[in-house]
């Protein structure tokens, strides 16, 4: 590459001692590094707790029970009325709703967050044995939901066994008594994680109100179905549930149940059962754990790779040395920080590949760059940290506020996500230590002998294309650079490509679909839901969910790996979860499978209403679901929602792209139970949507809702004309984490301004670089519409990531021009320098992380969308900043020149002003946007015309 100028920032002072200091002991600094890489890697193999998910605070208490009453309507007035009433005087409880059955009643009250459920929940039971208002022998018991391996069982359940009998008919209730049995045989087996095995016992002892006996009910049903000898088999079966000590070992307590479970077996009274472990997290921890290792090797080879041929062999493996030694140490301070090694911190460490690439790959190409002139070791390391640990400071500090918003996200998926800002922020920081701490050592033993300093030393493969690119991208500056005219009409027509770019990101982004949490394309995890019609008792309720298992066996054949019910079968309703071979080793995909089985229950299963979906990583799919309150009109309430779910068979909704969506499953709630809310009681209608845009099909269907169902129709019904409420379930608490993001991001992209106004001494320059955030829209907005992603959470967490990314090339190009013009160095020349000197290092930082992704995004559907943001966006975003940005730095340069800050202020607030008018008049942003652009073109191209005019 062509000799750049040797420049280093004076301003640069105490990070360069902090490396020297290091640098000059080596032993003591080698002994540090081997006690945080052993810390580092037995957290990992040892210490760390493995789990599916972070432990998450529910603010939700649950009461069930049994009366003994043989209606349901007399089980709501008498039993879960008052308990909801006990409830609702809670001043924190947000939601209350019930459900009655013949015999069974069950409460559910959400509070606020941050609310103390076990408090609350002491509360209401203290109320109730206060008043007396229950009915003698109502027994109610009182839960602090789990968030456990059963999807939140009330019961704290690590694990999970069917207990089933094979091929014999056996009869529930003597089905739980053997489960009983084998539950204590477990229990006094050496089980040192587990601290209590139990039943889920389907049957309970119910007081008759009227005769006082006590009555053996059953309450609910188990089945398990499973893939044995080239056949799909179904049983009826018992839930046991296996309880683990505090902060268990999900890996370890599963080997110790499936240690035991042969033993179970050959006892003599348990001959002809069956017991399999049907949920547990080990099979999902040891899945993502071979994803972690897998997509951090090839990380690393693409940085061995891409280094190789960008930079040296030499300075690549420094570079993964370095990698792995931020990642060891990450994971050390996750397990200070009390940390487990779950789903997220995984994927956290996944996703943090691509970040810390950055600090490493800058640091070791400036000592690359730097031996060329160095006679030293020390002289070298010292020239390198000055020239860019200021520069790299800035972009750890930006890339690491780009993740600070995502602490503060509230709710349940709030406690879910936050170990992944917390884990990528601190192997943010990490790797800015480890580049200063750590690299110079590497590079004192591998890259700085004696043969390889001074420019005798440095033989690069790529060297000469690299600086061939540099020039050519360059040769249009240099052309114009004593020219007046030249130079202005190059800027102009840089300014508006780059321009034209983010506009055209703006028109593909209206083509790109919006769903906060949109569903997977491909999952290993289906379910179906089970809606009985009114009148079914638990035995024909029982029958009928054999008939679903047998055609979902038959439907789904080689690809179907078990089914659990859970022990959520009721006379109600019954849903069964159902674990499908790994989408690497299956043809069809998930969406494929629900949508043949929908097809199969519609079309040839008149026993019961069957509705299919697949089960997500994530907050559930969202339902549109209609509340209609019953009052004293409890007919005409479900003529109401019988009419309006006929509507929505067939009714279309109409985006605003033109496209049409249609409702699906339109479902009435079973008249044989009572919902009850703190309006009272209350008859549901619940839809899902054909379309993969839930956000904005749910927005369609309660403006659909209202115009079709107006006030004056719902009381020709002869109900109130407020009687029905569109509920938004999850999607509500889907949009309100959603707007956490979208309020953060402006005062985010205010903190990142400060700081850099701050690093940089300037208004103007921050903004300038901020340039690289739109020009990555271009490829962001690309991507999601090539691959049929949505904007979505997980694509804005991409893009949160993609500003600091984005944002560190352009900190690089102005920094060193900022040093090159303190040298003495003009604009034109000061913007040459800097891009041939960091030309190498924004393609290095970039392609790595580009390549590190890929895999992420061929191989995981949950995270392809993220991961393709991050691509396509990088992409956009360097190759426009490579291009383009160098022009915009050019004319920034000429206004710090030419323009006082009161008059740059002028302009700004002017601009601003005028773009909020016409967008509030035209209501059409990307109109506004090319009036601002069209406006500032005319006022320059006249004020030329002026100056020339005055010089002739």
């Amino acid at each position: 590459m062509a000799k750049q100028p040797n420049i280093t920032d004076t301003k640069a002072k105490l990070l360069p001692r902090i490396s020297l200091l290091f640098f000059g002991r080596p032993l003591v600094t080698l002994l540090l590094w081997v006690l945080l890489i052993s810390f580092g890697i037995a957290s990992y193999t040892t210490f760390m707790k493995r789990a599916e998910f972070p432990a998450v605070n529910i603010p939700v208490a649950v009461m069930t029970g049994n009366y003994l009453a043989n209606d349901p309507t007399k089980v709501d007035s008498q039993v879960a009325k008052p308990i909801v009433d006990a409830a609702l005087k809670d001043p924190n409880a947000k939601l209350v709703q019930s459900r009655s059955f013949d015999n069974f009643f069950s409460v559910a009250v959400q509070y606020q967050e941050g609310t103390d459920s076990h408090a609350a929940t002491n509360n209401i039971k203290k109320q109730l044995a206060a008043t007396h208002v229950l009915p003698p022998g109502v027994q109610v018991k009182y839960n602090v939901p789990y968030f456990g391996v059963t999807g939140g069982d009330i019961q704290p359940v690590d694990l999970a066994v069917s207990f089933y009998a094979n091929g014999a008919d056996v009869s529930t209730e003597q089905l739980a008594k053997q489960a009983q049995l084998a539950a204590d045989y477990l229990n006094k087996q050496h089980l040192p994680l587990v601290k209590n095995v139990f039943v889920k016992n389907p049957f309970e002892q119910v007081a008759n109100p009227a005769t006082g006996q006590a009555t053996t009910v059953q309450k609910s049903f188990d089945r398990f179905g499973e893939r044995k000898d080239g056949q799909n088999q179904f049983h009826n079966s018992v839930l046991i549930a296996v309880a683990g000590v505090k902060n268990v070992d999900a890996l370890k307590i599963d080997k110790q149940v499936q240690s035991v479970l042969p033993g179970l077996l050959k006892q003599p009274e348990f001959k002809g059962y069956g017991a399999t472990i049907s949920a547990s997290y080990a099979p999902g921890i040891h899945q993502e754990i071979s994803e972690l290792q897998r997509v951090l090797l090839e990380g690393l080879i693409a940085v061995l790779v891409i280094g190789s041929i960008i930079i040296a062999l030499r300075a690549s493996l420094i570079t993964v040395i370095s990698m792995v030694t931020v990642i060891a140490i990450t994971i050390g301070v996750l397990y200070v920080l009390g940390y487990t090694l779950n789903v997220i911190t995984l994927f956290a460490l996944i996703l943090g590949l691509s970040l810390i690439v950055d600090d490493t790959i800058i640091m070791v190409e400036a000592i690359d760059a730097a031996r060329r002139n160095a006679t030293s070791p020390r002289q070298a390391i010292s020239q390198a940290t000055r020239k860019i640990s200021l520069a790299m400071l800035a972009a750890t500090t930006t890339a690491a506020l780009s993740f600070a918003p995502f602490l503060f996200v509230s709710g349940v998926l709030g406690d879910i996500i936050r170990p992944l800002p917390v884990t990528i922020i601190t192997a943010l920081l990490v790797s800015f230590a480890v580049a200063l701490v750590f690299i110079p050592l590497f590079a004192r033993v591998l890259l700085l002998g004696k043969k390889q300093l001074g420019e005798k030393g440095v033989r690069e493969v790529a060297a000469n294309v690299e600086a061939t690119i540099a020039r050519g991208i360059t040769k249009p500056m240099r052309w114009a650079q004593h020219s007046r005219p030249r130079l202005f009409s190059v800027g102009i027509s840089a300014v508006l490509i780059g321009f034209a770019f983010i506009f055209a990101g703006g028109m593909i982004a209206s083509k790109v679909v919006f769903n906060i949490f949109p569903p997977t394309k491909d999952t290993n995890q289906l379910s179906y839901q089970i809606n009985f019609k009114p009148g079914t008792d638990i035995k024909q309720a029982e029958a009928i969910s054999a008939q679903a298992d047998n055609l979902v066996g038959r439907q789904l054949g080689t690809n179907f790996v078990y089914t659990s019910y859970y022990d959520m079968g009721s006379t109600a309703s019954a849903t069964a979860f159902t674990e499908i071979i790994d989408y690497k080793d299956r043809a069809v995909t998930s969406p494929q499978l629900v949508k043949q089985l929908q097809h199969a229950f519609d079309t040839d299963f008149p026993s019961a209403q069957v509705v299919v979906s697949q089960v997500d990583v994530g907050p559930p799919s969202a339902a549109f679901e209609i509340d209609i309150r019953a009052g004293t009109n409890r007919t005409a309430a479900y003529k109401l929602a019988n009419d309006i779910a006929a509507y929505m068979r067939t009714a279309e909704l109409k985006r605003p792209s033109g496209k049409v969506a249609h409702y699906t499953n339109p479902t009435v709630s079973n008249p044989s139970q009572i919902l009850r809310n703190k309006e009272g009681e209350i008859v549901t209608v619940s839809a899902g949507f054909d379309g993969n845009d839930t956000t904005t099909l749910v927005t369609l269907a309660q403006k659909d809702f209202e115009k079709h169902f107006p006030a004056s129709k719902l009381q020709s019904y002869g109900l109130p004309a407020d009687v029905a409420k569109v509920n938004l379930g999850q999607e509500s608490e889907n949009q309100n984490s959603f707007k956490t993001l979208v309020i953060a991001l402006p005062f985010l992209l205010l903190a990142i301004y400060l700081l850099l106004s701050l690093q940089f001494r300037s208004l103007l320059q921050p903004m300038l670089i901020f340039m690289a955030v739109p020009f990555s829209i271009f490829g962001v907005m690309l991507g999601l519409f090539l691959t049929d992603n949505p904007i979505s959470f997980f694509s804005m967490l991409g893009f949160f990531a993609l500003i600091g990314l984005s944002i560190k090339n352009t900190i690089l190009v102005v920094d060193y021009a900022n040093q090159a013009r303190r040298a003495g160095l003009g604009p034109v020349d000061a913007t040459i320098a800097s891009l041939g000197e960091r030309f190498r290092p924004l393609i290095a930082t970039s392609l790595t992380a580009v390549v590190a992704l890929i895999p992420l995004a061929v191989t995981s559907p949950f995270w392809q969308g993220l991961a393709v943001v991050l691509i396509f966006g990088l992409l956009s975003s360097t190759t426009l900043v490579i291009l383009v940005f160098p022009y915009y730095y050019l004319g920034g340069e000429y206004l710090r020149l030419k323009i006082s800050r009161r008059g740059f202020f002028t302009w700004l607030l002017g601009n601003v002003a005028v773009v909020a008018i016409v967008s509030l008049l035209t209501h059409n942003g990307r109109l506004a946007f090319l009036f601002f652009v069209v406006a500032n073109c005319a006022a320059i191209y006249q004020n030329r015309r002026k100056k020339l005019a005055r010089s002739a």
